[in-house]
């Protein structure tokens, strides 16, 4: 029997022979230093590389590695919840066609460089969640032990050691909205999907555990643009996101920080009505009339 291919599976099956490959390594750096690109294993280039390139990094042994995997980029992971003074020592390898789980056992085996890599077959963060207690009273943190983060709730504490919890941390501190009082940033030695499946069920607690979506400037085949003169204010917001300096935007989008797009403009970039979306935190993309882009943290109130 004849099988007549439309248009629509044609350009479905190219797509996925020219995307669907892509495999990723989430890194975690030996170095802390905050000094950004000075760091030991920091990016050199910040987009796709250049053919031919051998440069990822600052550091040789890195490179090396690097090379021999078919890496077509290496960045900073700008999504992560840790530390704001350390956001460039987690970084985020793409590679095509390779196997990324032999990858990051060649990562890991570089030990005074890299200090974790995980796998990964999408951009979810393998080690962190972006969750929401149900009183902003209950599952707070109050110090740590062997490591592990405490909380003043016995439950939280057991998920906590079985899941080897370190980071844990209100995302919105100064904020006078009870919603993003009660948004946390967490982190694990662990399999974060491990971790959320006994979150989701402690609602005793929790309200709400979901993945982290990796953000980062890999995947762009241009070269880097600071955005420098652009601001988003306020943030957090409540109703009405202001963007100055728009004259170069021709395009504006917001995720969730599941990676769902909630919000597209293809014009008019000076406000954007945010009233619509649920309180919580938002990444907004910028891209300018060169395709360069350029992601924002924004909390909704």
């Amino acid at each position: 029997m004849n099988q007549k291919i439309t248009l629509t599976t044609l350009l479905f099956c190219i797509f996925q022979l020219s995307f669907g490959q892509y495999k990723y390594v989430q890194i975690e750096l030996m170095d802390e230093s905050p000094t950004i690109g000075a760091y030991i294993g920091a990016p050199t280039y910040y987009y796709n590389m250049p053919a031919g390139a051998t440069d990822y990094s600052n550091d040789a042994g890195l490179n090396a590695i690097l090379m021999g995997n078919n890496v077509t980029a290496y960045d900073d992971i700008e999504s992560t919840f840790m530390d704001p003074n350390l956001l460039g020592n987690r970084t985020l390898v793409v590679c095509n066609n390779c196997d990324n789980n032999q990858l990051a056992t060649e990562l890991l085996a570089y030990s005074s460089v890299i200090k974790n890599a995980y796998p990964l077959d999408d951009r979810y963060s393998y080690n962190e969640l972006y969750i929401k207690i149900n009183d902003v009273s209950i599952g707070i943190p109050t110090g740590t032990s062997n490591g592990v983060i405490t909380t003043n709730d016995t439950g939280l504490n057991a998920i906590f050691v079985t899941h080897n919890v370190y980071f844990y941390r209100q995302l919105f501190p100064s904020s006078m909205t009870n919603s993003l009082l009660r948004s946390y940033g967490i982190a694990c030695e662990c399999d974060a999907t491990l971790l959320k499946a006994d979150l989701d069920v402690y609602t005793a607690v929790i309200e709400v555990a979901e993945p982290l979506y990796i953000e980062s400037q890999t995947l762009l085949s241009t070269t880097e643009f600071a955005f420098s003169d652009v601001q988003l204010y306020p943030n957090p917001t409540s109703n009405t996101l202001n963007i100055n300096n728009t004259s170069a935007i021709k395009s504006l989008e917001i995720y969730s920080v599941q990676g769902q797009l909630m919000l597209q403009q293809k014009s008019q970039f000076e406000t954007v009505d945010m009233s619509q979306l649920q309180s919580g935190l938002y990444f907004v993309t910028l891209k300018d009339t060169q395709n360069r882009s350029k992601t924002f943290k924004i909390a909704k109130n």
